[in-house]
């Protein structure tokens, strides 16, 4: 994986996503999860733009329900994930739903003349 690159000042202004595959195998306790962690990346200004209910593969293997998460930035989507408080969540939901999480910076065509 490639790191951000910082020389570019349109880089900085960049959203940040979580690419999230959800497995959850015991929809009763995962509750317990959500109801912890959907405050808390509210809280670094996540916001959900995309939840799978309706999703279609269309190419390759794709295991679990698709999540696109935005946060304000690169570094608030790895703050937000890197949080004591959003490492306290992910142990609720050990043995009740297994996540495959990618961190993603944003992309901002170049801004022609």
């Amino acid at each position: 994986m490639t790191q951000p690159n910082s020389d570019n000042s349109q880089t900085n202004l960049a959203k940040g996503y979580w690419i999230v595959l959800a497995e959850i195998n015991q929809a009763s306790r995962f509750g317990q999860y959500t109801s912890m962690a959907g405050p808390l990346i509210a809280s670094f200004g996540g916001r959900v733009l995309a939840r799978g209910d309706v999703a279609v593969v269309v190419e390759g293997a794709v295991t679990g329900r698709p999540y696109l998460i935005e946060f304000p930035s690169y570094k608030v989507a790895q703050d937000c994930f890197n949080s004591p408080g959003y490492q306290e969540a992910i142990a609720l939901r050990a043995g009740v739903a297994k996540f495959q999480i990618v961190i993603v910076q944003g992309f901002m065509p170049p801004v022609l003349d």
